[in-house]
């Protein structure tokens, strides 16, 4: 409800600068819906639940006889 009323707001402070016509009417509302689609693309692809914040950089897989990896470990 919020952005609509930005929206009308964008829209009536333009026609109130500029005067009222349909093109100034298109053009607010074409650039609010450039705006908000800027503003959308910018957002986080993937919305994370709590204990999911980890992430695996790097996967090492150790092959042989010895196990010396597990020495270094603190």
């Amino acid at each position: 409800m919020v952005p609509l009323i930005l929206i009308g707001a964008a829209v009536l402070g333009a026609c109130l600068v500029f005067g009222y016509s349909s093109f100034i009417v298109g053009f607010a509302l074409m650039c609010a819906g450039v705006i908000g689609l800027i503003m959308f693309l910018a957002t986080p692809g993937m919305v994370r639940r709590p204990g999911e914040r980890e992430t695996v950089v790097e996967e090492r897989h150790y092959i042989g006889d010895h196990d010396d990896h597990r020495h270094y470990r603190s």
